[in-house]
């Protein structure tokens, strides 16, 4: 999310500052995939098919609690019943040593519960039908921590959603993934505030960073891509088209003494005829090749 710049000094501090924001934004995506993976447990392990049609023999029709009972699985259930389903407050504990504690319903998790997993993750909230669903809140045992809705076992609705280094994302989920319009914030100071998809930034908004450059624009799976205005804490600013992360097509780049150049870009850099307009007025048109001005008229 760098812009390139033609000097070759500031060219190597745009780079610096484009890796600095890429490794932190990958970091963080990192993280997030662990979520995405976490958030989905395993229905061949847990709260299996045999468990929820499990039916015990009882004439009581009031809700009651027995003593630990086992599965052909290995898992077992201490708790309440109502007749023969688990209903009431309950404790399934799995073989591999995965935990689901609270509320139960017609022989499933059902409203209030905490369930560990084997790794030190703890999801804590709403649950319906097996799945969480409703308000609740997933600490990954790395410090990683959303707090949000959920819709069968995804992250969805709205979140936010907070990284060991400070990191943070606020906005709308889709199926475990960051999708809608959502702002995300890393500890140099930087942002992003604006739409997402497939848990990329793609769409309109903007970017921020910590040294006061910013770009408004259009983004594609996380890059500047489309018509976009690229800001400078000078006062210099570049309006135009972006490809991959760089300049690319028809733009104008503005200086704050009144300078402004406009024509084509290449990769980055000015490529092709040029039009010059002076601070005074006048009017000068040139050639540029790979970002170097051959003429100037």
């Amino acid at each position: 999310m760098a812009i390139m710049i033609q000097k070759q000094w500031k060219g190597y501090k745009a780079r610096k500052a484009y890796l600095q924001t890429k490794l932190l934004f990958n970091k963080s995506q990192n993280d997030q995939v662990t979520t995405d993976k976490k958030s989905k447990r395993g229905k061949q392990k847990y709260f299996t098919k045999e468990e929820y049609e499990l039916t015990i023999k009882s004439e009581s029709l009031q809700r009651e609690y027995r003593s630990k009972y086992k599965f052909i699985s290995g898992s077992t259930y201490e708790g309440e019943w109502l007749g023969d389903k688990r209903d009431g407050q309950g404790i399934q504990v799995w073989e591999d040593g995965a935990k689901y504690i609270g509320q139960w319903k017609n022989n499933q998790a059902f409203g209030q519960g905490t369930f560990y997993h084997v790794d030190g993750d703890v999801y804590e909230g709403e649950w319906q039908n097996d799945k969480a669903n409703g308000f609740g809140v997933y600490k990954q045992s790395n410090g990683v921590i959303y707090f949000g809705q959920w819709k069968d076992d995804y992250q969805q609705g709205h979140g936010q959603e907070k990284w060991i280094d400070n990191s943070l994302y606020e906005g709308q989920y889709f199926e475990g993934k960051k999708q809608g319009r959502g702002t995300y914030k890393w500890p140099d100071g930087s942002y992003f505030e604006g739409e997402w998809f497939d848990n990329k930034i793609n769409g309109e908004g903007e970017y921020v960073w910590g040294d006061g450059r910013r770009y408004k624009g259009t983004w594609k799976d996380n890059k500047m891509h489309g018509y976009g205005v690229y800001q400078w804490g000078d006062g210099r600013s570049y309006h135009g088209e972006y490809v991959n992360d760089k300049k690319q097509g028809k733009g104008k780049y503005f200086w704050p003494d009144g300078k402004v150049l406009e024509g084509e870009w290449h990769e980055g850099k000015q490529n092709g005829r040029g039009k010059f307009l002076m601070a005074d007025g006048r009017v000068k048109y040139g050639m540029w090749n790979n970002g170097k001005r051959i003429n100037l008229e």
